[in-house]
């Protein structure tokens, strides 16, 4: 069995935690955050030829991906539908990069990812509660 070391355990608690008690725009963030590790994970394993874990790292960013696309509302007007055509193209990227090895494509999309999250981070903190309010309405 695959034990994990004190650290990572301390890792993998504090992540479990940050993700519990954050809210709905911060936990969009840390999907971002983790879509762009992978995928840098992924450009170093093409580099060192580890091809199994540019494959999962590749798998994992674009199941993160669509995590991004299954959240958004589409009735909200044109920019949902222009991002969930934006994470559409990703992930179509994603996987032809993936077959190819393709390691300046994995870096342009998650070049892509970056600016669509420093948008993100951008939106004011007022705006955070409104769409909360929106979305947890009964």
């Amino acid at each position: 069995m695959f034990r994990r070391s004190p650290l990572e355990q301390y890792g993998q608690v504090k992540h479990d935690a940050q993700a519990e008690f954050a809210s709905a725009h911060e936990k969009t963030l840390m999907l971002f955050d983790g879509a762009i590790e992978f995928m840098g994970v992924a450009q170093q394993a093409i580099v060192r030829s580890d091809y199994e874990l540019k494959g999962k790292m590749i798998s994992k960013s674009i199941v993160v991906v669509n995590g991004l696309k299954d959240c958004l509302d589409l009735s909200h007007g044109e920019l949902p539908n222009n991002l969930l055509d934006l994470y559409e193209y990703i992930t179509d990227q994603l996987f032809k990069a993936n077959r190819s090895s393709d390691r300046d494509a994995i870096e342009n999309l998650q070049s892509l990812l970056k600016t669509i999250r420093e948008s993100w981070a951008q939106i004011p903190s007022a705006v955070h509660q409104i769409s909360s309010t929106k979305t947890f309405k009964k």
